[in-house]
């Protein structure tokens, strides 16, 4: 977080004119603006950082596992009174456990449609048009069709970004289409591989 001294300006001839014909001779009228503009950017910059600090506390939190999460979680339920900061951790635990809970849940189904490898597996998800779909997918045949560390920087840094801001979409191969598609882990409700089927709630 930093100051933008432009924008800080600005707001300082903002007041400047709003108050000019006051009488207030200019450099009082002036100084008294520039004190006013630093105090509200301070303060929105005071405000930003505390969103922030709010935001990666909350990511940590949501990064440990559900089963810790849940211990505390049940661990102030049963106290006989949690106060207002008790309750607030607590607001924030359940929030963090069902992120957390999505998350584990995700990374089961990206592991169970890995394990097809070579063979094949079938994938039901809801798509985004609210429809369901059944998808046939071969997890090992997607390698040969993207480009992976051969492709350019600026490809492989357009992947990553992709990947980090959609953790819950994964890249198949469409063995019917023969071509590249994404799922969404999220809506997945069933997956049959290996013989075996897994169905999930969504």
């Amino acid at each position: 977080m930093h100051y933008d001294r432009a924008e800080i300006m600005k707001a300082t001839w903002v007041i400047v004119r709003r108050f000019q014909g006051n009488g207030e001779p200019f450099n009082s009228l002036m100084a008294r603006a520039l004190v006013s503009a630093w105090f509200t950017a301070k303060q929105e910059v005071s405000v930003a950082r505390r969103v922030e600090q709010s935001r990666r506390e909350a990511e940590a939190l949501a990064a440990r596992p559900a089963v810790e999460l849940a211990a505390e979680i049940t661990g102030l339920e049963n106290r006989s009174y949690l106060g207002h900061e008790g309750q607030e951790k607590l607001r924030a635990l359940r929030t963090a456990h069902k992120a957390a809970s999505e998350r584990e849940a995700q990374e089961d189904k990206r592991a169970i449609i890995d394990s097809a490898k070579g063979r094949f597996a079938s994938v039901t998800f809801t798509k985004k048009d609210g429809t369901e779909r059944v998808m046939r997918v071969q997890p090992a045949t997607l390698k040969f069709h993207v480009r992976g560390a051969a492709a350019s920087e600026a490809a492989q840094k357009a992947a990553q970004a992709r990947a980090e801001r959609h953790p819950h979409l994964m890249p198949v191969w469409d063995a019917e289409a023969q071509a590249p598609r994404s799922v969404n882990l999220a809506t997945i409700s069933r997956i049959a591989v290996n013989g075996a089927v897994y169905n999930f709630a969504t």
